[in-house]
């Protein structure tokens, strides 16, 4: 979901409570998200994504999937606000169910509001909300004395080259309300992309490793080398067998455009975990190298497969996300793979202690 903006005071502090209030605006309700508003939170997203400018459109199919995702209890975990007939703000909640690799709970906060019903202060009672529910998700998964972190997309940073005193879009008007709760920034995320017309993409010759798309069989083979390949990045923490499994198989992932690197006795080493988010553009969602094949050139022989195979299929070009700090590298093989950096997006954080 994209960012939040500045619900009345007095919003209900449980998704599972409905509220009714007489604004100014007309009857306003606050209840949770059921599965019957896909249509109507599909909708919503898309107006701010136009409002925002996040070339982000959403799916009813993707947004149906998000909101069955294994873990997310609908009817504690997220906040709809109504005004008559009309969805006009949201909030959901995320909470991690295993630690990251600084043994804190990441709490992911989420949501938006209307573009024609901001400056209302429904965003920040969103907040209030959020991070109330997340302090009691964390208490219920973790006990009170689970270090947490609250997180919150920041958007998107200004273009390069735009004006100083430009309006703030993608997102990133945010940032001021984030501040104010004593959030900071903690990364910065490259959005990088590559057009596939012309050359083949060369991949490296590998040895002790045969590349291949992966099948269902290779389906947990896959998230344990995800589960080593992320044990050392920031804010990763080890992702569930179920939730894993929505991802396998969303209506959104290209199986047979995803590459794995296999050795002998069917470990998987390294992969590429692709899907199609818009038409025409593969999305490469997910690269990692288990730690003790790194250096033998395997990242980057998958993802050329990828891409080769991509363009074989049709595709005009690949998109991609990468922690602007990581440690691995994979800037610098991206940079070489031909990709070109587009924008940078903005996560903020809270580090909120023991609760």
């Amino acid at each position: 979901m994209t960012s939040y903006d500045t619900l009345p005071t007095g919003a209900t502090t449980s998704g599972a409570t409905t509220s009714v209030a007489v604004t100014s605006g007309g009857i306003t309700t606050r209840s949770p998200l059921t599965v019957e508003d896909v249509p109507a939170l599909t909708a919503l997203l898309n107006r701010i994504d136009a409002a925002d400018r996040l070339d982000e459109p959403a799916a009813e199919p993707s947004i149906r999937e998000w909101l069955t995702m294994p873990g997310l209890d609908l009817e504690r975990d997220t906040l709809a606000v109504r005004r008559g007939e009309d969805l006009v703000a949201v909030a959901l909640v995320d909470v991690h169910t295993s630690l990251d690799r600084d043994g804190r709970v990441r709490c992911q906060l989420m949501g938006g509001v209307d573009p024609s019903h901001r400056r209302q202060g429904l965003g920040t009672a969103l907040l209030d909300w959020s991070e109330t529910r997340a302090r009691e998700l964390v208490g219920e998964r973790h006990g009170t004395d689970a270090m947490a972190v609250f997180r919150a997309s920041g958007g998107r940073d200004p273009r390069e080259g735009a004006a100083a005193d430009a309006p703030q879009a993608g997102g990133a008007d945010i940032r001021p309300v984030l501040a104010r709760r004593g959030y900071t920034r903690a990364r910065s995320w490259l959005s990088m992309v590559r057009e596939l017309s012309g050359e083949p993409v060369a991949g490296p010759s590998v040895v002790g490793a045969a590349l291949r798309a992966p099948t269902d069989a290779e389906r947990e083979a896959t998230r344990l080398a995800h589960l080593a390949a992320f044990a050392d990045h920031w804010g990763s923490a080890p992702v569930p067998r179920e939730r894993w499994a929505l991802w396998w198989s969303s209506h959104t992932s290209r199986r047979e455009l995803s590459s794995i690197a296999l050795d002998a006795e069917g470990t998987v080493l390294a992969y590429v975990i692709a899907s199609e988010d818009r038409p025409g553009a593969l999305h490469i969602a997910l690269v990692g190298t288990r730690p003790e094949a790194r250096g033998r050139g395997l990242a980057r022989a998958v993802i050329a497969r990828t891409l080769r195979a991509a363009a074989e299929a049709g595709y005009a070009r690949a998109e991609l996300e990468v922690d602007g700090e990581s440690l691995t590298g994979a800037t610098r093989l991206y940079d070489a793979l031909g990709f070109v950096r587009e924008s940078v997006f903005g996560t903020y954080e809270k580090p909120v202690g023991t609760l």
